[in-house]
């Protein structure tokens, strides 16, 4: 097995690697023609928009939490920053790891149930993206946009189509069918687990029971409409935020009017974080420059420069990660805490699940270092 140092550098590697084909295939004096001469006022606003899309987040988590304990937006917003984060910081979305264990710690609630939440969360995410493409593909012709990224992946686009929906549907639909029976869940996995030695066999059971317990919110038919209902502005925000930078680069008067553009940056922002979700390098560095590239250069609204689109991905993606690394070291300031404290925590939580008999926050904490 890879050790969890290799992998991080596997990931990193990865990012690195894709970033590099992002440069290579730039004409770089077009590039920094665009960054020169892009608006930066118009960054402001798009900051201020995705503030308010992580808002939203965290009344979605909290919403999903409410059945395991109910904490306010003012305590969640910081370990949803945090976490947001540690994701554009470190690789294999290790963020999601560090979200469960600091809230864990914070409102000594069950880690693995935080987490239940927190896989929901990213299947709902997933499945609000494919409805925008769908409704954009009522408005535009997605063909070609289809073809060229098949080209550029060497994958037929059915199949990719395929790849980036179907798994996220049937993990949905799975979840949604463990949550509405619980009892049936555990007793089709206890003689799975028997199979096991005695001591991991029962400590998984445990796991799978608080795993369950995380998605009480999937019950409800009418609980999974508010959730999606939430994941709405979520997005809709962030693709404002890409609506916003796109001035900056006078995108504007590439398409045929408001209606035009704003179609536009929804499918994008839906591809880009679509494509990026594969756990790899920090933040989907490279990935998210890559896919958000090509899909504004090959969607058939406008004709943008590859050079200028470089140079709006390079400006979108700084805008969606910097400010969030910044407020969330803030809030690790406040905290007295660290991203190495968190993130070996995180580790230890994935090693050993509920076990905090050595955990490094509460040992920071009792320290007072």
């Amino acid at each position: 097995m890879v050790s969890s140092g290799k992998k991080y550098w596997l990931g990193f590697a990865f990012g690195v690697a894709l970033l590099a084909l992002f440069f290579l295939t730039t004409e770089w004096d077009l590039l920094l023609d665009a960054l020169a001469n892009a608006n930066y006022w118009y960054l402001v606003p798009a900051v201020l928009l995705y503030q308010v899309s992580v808002f939203f987040r965290t009344l979605r988590w909290q919403s999903l939490l409410s059945n395991i304990r109910v904490i306010s937006i003012f305590r969640l917003f910081p370990v949803v920053v945090i976490g947001y984060m540690a994701n554009n910081l470190l690789p294999l979305r290790i963020g999601e790891l560090v979200r469960s264990y600091y809230i864990g710690e914070r409102e000594n609630i069950s880690k693995t149930s935080a987490l239940a939440t927190i896989v929901v969360e990213r299947l709902l995410d997933a499945l609000t993206l494919l409805v925008f493409i769908a409704v954009v593909a009522a408005f535009v012709p997605l063909m070609d946009l289809a073809e060229g990224f098949s080209k550029i992946s060497n994958v037929p686009w059915p199949l990719l189509a395929t790849i980036i929906s179907v798994p996220f549907a049937l993990g949905f639909i799975g979840l949604v069918l463990m949550a509405s029976a619980p009892i049936k869940t555990a007793k089709i996995l206890k003689p799975i687990l028997r199979l096991l030695p005695t001591p991991a066999g029962s400590q998984l059971q445990s796991l799978v029971d608080l795993f369950l317990n995380g998605l009480e919110s999937l019950k409800s038919p009418w609980s999974i409409l508010m959730l999606f209902l939430l994941s709405l502005p979520i997005w809709i925000f962030e693709a404002a935020l890409f609506f916003t930078i796109g001035y900056s680069f006078e995108l504007q008067h590439l398409y045929t009017g408001f209606f035009g553009m704003a179609i536009a940056m929804v499918l994008i922002t839906a591809l880009s974080n679509l494509g990026s979700s594969i756990p790899a390098a920090p933040g989907g560095i490279g990935l998210f420059e890559l896919i958000t590239r090509e899909a504004l250069v090959l969607l058939p609204l406008a004709d943008i420069d590859r050079s200028v689109a470089s140079g709006y991905v390079t400006i979108v993606h700084a805008v969606l990660l910097i400010p969030m690394i910044g407020l969330g070291q803030l809030f690790l300031l406040l905290d007295n805490l660290s991203l190495g404290i968190l993130g070996r925590g995180g580790q230890s939580f994935a090693k050993s699940y509920e076990d905090t008999s050595t955990n490094p926050l509460t040992t920071k904490r009792e320290s007072g270092k």
